[in-house]
């Protein structure tokens, strides 16, 4: 089991990984786990590689809560806006709740400015591991946390409640050492929308099948849980990679052969199995390949210490 402090790491770096090894075949379609082991040594060999925004989103929330523990909205998004670099891939809608920002709108009413019943995007799950490293011995106060984070951004129900069953498993990922069936079992059970519960389920039941047979498991797993941008069909589907996969590399590999969203659901993929594994266990090379990798590995080692310091008071 790694330290809590490397899984904090892990967990970050995993997002890292993830996003850049997958983003060079975002909107790709499916292709056999042979193939997708072809696409990631491929990526690889073109180093550098760019994270987008998913890691971008990530590194600005991990550096909020270390002085925000407990999410603030208007400093989060002012932090967002420091970190922000439209050309790492943002989305028209994110684009334009961070104008509706800069106009002055108060941040509890832009996010259904732009989207009037809210976002129910995997924008908020993509960005959500640190809050999973901050709050894992905390399960309740992680999805409060993880709650809040995600309604700044997708007001929806479902895209709030994919960030927190994202949070969850990176939590549960942090604090156990380990991510297989039972933990998505785990994170199934807290979900509060029905349709991402069940789906959840359906990816635990799914497991069974990439034992048996990984290539036409893939296939299910594509057109059951979905690999689109909204939550409920990438959330469910990176945490099945996570649970099927025996590293980050793997985790990764997968989420390439299933295809669509392939950065996000690879980043938030590689993030739980990160968690679990934690950063000693991620490919030397791979890390090599990504850009800043040091300053997102420090932000999830002290997100840890800060974890293992006591209560947050703000």
């Amino acid at each position: 089991m790694a330290s809590r402090v490397d899984a904090g790491a892990g967990a970050l770096l995993g997002t890292l990984l993830g996003d850049a090894v997958g983003a060079p075949y975002e909107g790709a379609g499916p292709t056999s786990l042979a193939k997708a082991e072809e696409r990631a040594a491929q990526a690889v060999a073109a180093a550098p590689l760019r994270y987008t925004d998913d890691t971008e989103l990530a590194i600005a929330l991990g550096e909020h809560l270390r002085a925000h523990p407990l999410v603030e909205h208007g400093a989060l998004a002012a932090g967002i806006l420091a970190n922000l670099e439209p050309w790492r891939g943002y989305g028209g809608g994110m684009l334009a709740l961070v104008d509706e920002w800069r106009r002055g709108r108060p941040t509890d009413e832009a996010a259904t400015a732009v989207f009037p019943d809210g976002s129910f995007g995997n924008g908020a799950a993509m960005r959500i591991a640190p809050v999973g490293v901050r709050w894992a011995d905390e399960p309740w106060r992680l999805a409060d946390v993880a709650a809040r984070s995600a309604s700044l951004t997708h007001a929806h129900p479902l895209g709030v409640d994919a960030a927190v069953a994202q949070a969850t498993a990176v939590g549960i990922a942090t604090s156990r050492g380990r991510f297989g069936a039972d933990e998505v079992a785990y994170v199934a059970q807290r979900a509060q929308q029905r349709l991402l519960g069940e789906l959840l389920r359906t990816a635990r039941a799914l497991l069974a099948d990439h034992e048996a047979d990984a290539d036409d498991a893939l296939v299910t797993v594509a057109e059951t849980l979905g690999t689109d941008v909204a939550a409920q069909h990438s959330v469910p589907t990176a945490i099945w990679a996570a649970a099927a996969a025996g590293d980050v590399r793997e985790a990764v590999t997968l989420a390439l052969a299933l295809g669509g969203d392939v950065d996000t659901i690879a980043a938030m993929a590689g993030a739980i199995r990160g968690a679990a594994d934690g950063a000693a266990s991620l490919p030397e090379a791979w890390l090599a390949a990504v850009e800043e990798p040091d300053r997102v590995r420090a932000i999830g080692e002290a997100l840890a210490h800060d974890a293992l310091g006591g209560e947050a008071t703000s």
